[in-house]
């Protein structure tokens, strides 16, 4: 597994979006990571964090390479606002934390409240107590990537 931050440095990771938890180091940053040498993309939630990777052109960027490339495009929690902002929820059904259910409708996605939604290569979900069905769906997925 690779972590990519988009500086390349540590990423400060947090609990409830506020308390500093661990530093996570990185393999690079998201200019380094090459889509057609992963075999899915993991979205991190948090706000935060979503927040900043949405607005990041080259975030927007891979998400769309990796989605074209039909590979797994994982997304938890408040990640999903990097789907919309890089223009790849319209006539996807998928889950997010419920606040950003309206940002999904409106970028034409269709949002339900489920633990866990595959929509083809795309796979959401809500919140931390979702970890174990989203972890389950995307090694699933992966079983079923190209190697």
């Amino acid at each position: 597994m690779l972590v990519h931050s988009p500086s390349g440095e540590p990423i400060q990771a947090v609990n409830g979006d506020v308390e500093a938890s661990e530093k996570v180091p990185v393999d690079g940053s998201l200019d380094d990571l090459d889509v057609e040498g992963i075999d899915a993309l993991v979205v991190p939630g948090g706000t935060v964090n979503a927040d900043h990777l949405r607005m990041d052109g080259r975030a927007q960027t891979i998400a769309r390479k990796v989605a074209a490339a039909r590979k797994p495009l994982a997304v938890i929690c408040h990640g999903p606002w990097l789907l919309v902002s890089a223009g790849l929820v319209e006539g996807r059904r998928l889950t997010s934390w419920p606040s950003l259910a309206d940002d999904i409708r409106n970028a034409g996605g269709n949002w339900v409240d489920e633990e866990v939604v595959v929509d083809d290569y795309l796979i959401t979900s809500r919140k931390p107590d979702d970890i174990p069905a989203f972890v389950a769906a995307v090694g699933q997925a992966l079983n079923g990537a190209r190697v």
